[in-house]
């Protein structure tokens, strides 16, 4: 069964269950009002009644009369109780004169019987109540006779509003189709009328958003992946082929080698980033974190990049605080840093300088790498750390794109923040900040 079914299905049960305790209250209760209705019409009969008698020196005159009027028996005896007019009632017969009105319990039923003397002769007016005259005498007739028909219309009227209501469920079921069958995810809900169908569309439009950067983004990762590992392929196919060819030349035959192994050594570093990206995805990337001093790795980081910035012609500066301690994962922190000087020997200018320190910062422990090298446009700052993604293209035969990417993707596993001020020509200035551990 449809939860729209399911849903009118228990409103018509609950209109129900409310309409039946109604009546349960009506009907334990319409005792009294049905005594309280028969009392005055009995009264008002017997006014009636003595307002159409008459009477002269020689008779008594009944006039337009009648026996029975709407429930009530009319009755009309002489002083000495006999009957002159009326029918007969046995349940009655016994019950003598007794001015006034009272309600007696003759033989399971109850009477309501008014008596009113005249001269010469007394008028009675009596009805039995019964359970039928409860229920026609009742002011909730109507509503009771038209119960089913109220039940009727509040399915119909509970279907039509739970119909109304599910439409934005049913565009999104729709929607939700079209994308699968299509793999479409341009496709966005119409905006609702109401305030929950607003919120349902504009949330699912929100996913179908998410869905559809992620997919696109997955699709470009896997696109550059694939050509990044393409590339030192070929490279060492090339080199591989030429190695044969010259298998006489000794010398030939080992810069082949070389070149092979230094692509290797590319691909392999690019196989690694790609595992841990892929890790840190699925959320299997295990993170170690430990109280260290930032002070003494940094120290050694500076010293063993600066070797590899000087071999390149570039000069090197530390400027390291002592004694700075934090809470994380020292081997990620590690290769953050060492990505961040990397970035910025790859691109500085000829016989460029590198500076690199380490301080703190309110209640953060801040490592700074600046270059004066190409710099990074205002554009390409926004896409600085997507995967893959590289402000000089020119060299992109050097360089995987992946670094920047691990660095944020280690900040945000370390509680860590990492930023970049940069223009074209001027450098660039790489922030990575993540809390310490003040000593007592």
């Amino acid at each position: 069964m449809s939860l729209k079914k399911q849903i009118v299905l228990w409103y018509t049960v609950w209109t129900l269950f409310l309409m039946a305790i109604i009546f349960l209250m009506f009907f334990a209760v319409s005792d009294s009002l049905s005594l309280r209705a028969m009392r005055h019409d009995v009264e008002e009969t017997l006014s009636d009644a003595a307002s159409a008698l008459y009477r002269d020196d020689k008779r008594l005159y009944f006039g337009n009369l009648d026996e029975y009027d709407d429930g009530v028996y009319v009755l009309v005896y002489s002083s000495d109780g006999k009957k002159m007019f009326g029918r007969e009632l046995p349940s009655l017969k016994s019950v003598g004169y007794q001015e006034g009105q009272r309600v007696l319990s003759i033989s399971g039923a109850t009477w309501v019987v008014s008596d009113m003397m005249m001269t010469g002769f007394y008028i009675r007016s009596a009805s039995m109540m019964s359970d039928l005259y409860t229920f026609f005498s009742s002011d909730y007739l109507p509503l009771i006779l038209l119960a089913p028909l109220m039940v009727v219309v509040s399915a119909l009227g509970g279907y039509f509003i739970v119909r109304r209501s599910f439409r934005p469920l049913e565009d999104l079921i729709n929607t939700a189709s079209d994308i699968a069958g299509g793999n479409d995810l341009d496709k966005r809900l119409s905006s609702s009328k109401t305030e929950e169908g607003r919120a349902l569309s504009d949330s699912f439009n929100a996913m179908l958003g998410r869905l559809d950067e992620s997919f696109k983004r997955e699709k470009e990762f896997s696109d550059d992946a694939s050509h990044e590992l393409r590339t030192p392929l070929a490279v060492i196919r090339a080199e591989c082929e030429y190695a044969l060819s010259v298998s006489d030349d000794k010398n030939e035959v080992e810069g082949a080698l070389n070149a092979i192994a230094k692509e290797t050594d590319r691909m392999t570093r690019l196989v690694s980033a790609l595992l841990e990206i892929s890790r840190s995805d699925k959320g299997t990337i295990r993170i170690r974190k430990r109280d260290f001093s930032i002070s003494d790795l940094l120290s050694s980081i500076a010293e063993e990049m600066c070797e590899i910035a000087e071999d390149k012609g570039l000069s090197f500066s530390s400027s390291i605080e002592d004694g700075i301690i934090v809470h994380a994962d020292d081997d990620m922190i590690t290769r953050a840093v060492i990505n961040l000087i990397d970035n910025a020997i790859s691109y500085s200018k000829e016989n460029g300088k590198i500076e690199i320190s380490l301080k703190t910062d309110g209640p953060d422990a801040v490592i700074a790498v600046r270059d004066d090298g190409i710099g990074i446009s205002a554009d390409d700052q926004r896409r600085i750390f997507d995967r893959f993604f590289q402000v000089d293209k020119s060299r992109k035969g050097s360089s995987s794109g992946l670094g920047l990417a691990m660095v944020k993707e280690i900040a945000r596993l370390n509680g860590a923040k990492v930023e970049v001020e940069s223009s074209l020509g001027s450098g660039s200035l790489f922030t990575f900040s993540l809390p310490f551990i003040e000593e007592n």
